[in-house]
């Protein structure tokens, strides 16, 4: 039977400090200034995992990223914006939450693909021309979008620099440890360059 979960990006401002929700994990990156996350300090352009009961604060912006029950609501809180929610069919068995950057030259183009698993991309930098099945989005910098993993995908760099986007994925446990989630979507873009460049920045068994 699939599993059905709430995947939501949020953005916590300076100042405020918010704790996790009961039955929820998260993949907290921060964005601008230091994160702390239960006491640990988690510098810019890093991230953690934060579980159940945990503290977030942030000295500039972070960007937190949950799971949790399909039926949860959006969080409203001060300090707290929510950015994009969906709801997302996990993979069956056992599951890992990765987070990962992904960066990308001026003018690349991704061949045609999917993943093994649900996720949350957020633009940290660049702009971005996203084909997901038959949506079209132009994506600026702090913009989010989603994949559920079903849906062929094509990613244009068009920005004339280098591209940068935080991506959160829930995906089956056997690929922990940094193997690749990416399906190709025929043996011809099985044979096109990815020209992504990957960066783990944490995986966690939930």
């Amino acid at each position: 039977m699939s599993r059905l979960f709430r995947m939501t990006a949020y953005e916590l401002c300076s100042d405020a400090v918010i704790r996790m929700q009961p039955d929820t994990v998260s993949a907290i990156f921060a964005r601008q200034g230091e994160a702390v996350v239960a006491d640990e300090r988690v510098a810019e352009d890093g991230a953690a995992f934060a579980l159940a009961g945990d503290a977030l604060s942030s000295s500039g912006c972070a960007w937190l990223f949950e799971i949790g029950p399909a039926e949860a609501r959006l969080r409203r809180e001060e300090g707290l914006q929510p950015i994009l929610s969906r709801i997302a069919t996990a993979p069956e068995g056992e599951l890992i939450l990765r987070i990962d950057r992904v960066g990308s030259a001026a003018g690349a183009q991704t061949p045609a693909h999917r993943h093994r698993g649900p996720g949350i991309r957020r633009l940290v930098s660049g702009l971005l021309h996203a084909e997901v099945g038959g949506h079209f989005d132009r994506i600026e910098p702090g913009q989010a979008w989603f994949e559920s993993g079903r849906e062929d995908v094509v990613g244009t760099n068009v920005s004339g620099g280098d591209n940068s986007f935080v991506r959160v994925m829930l995906l089956p446990s056997e690929l922990a440890g940094g193997a690749s989630s990416f399906v190709a979507a025929s043996p011809v873009d099985a044979a096109k360059p990815r020209a992504a460049r990957i960066q783990i920045l944490g995986e966690r068994k939930i």
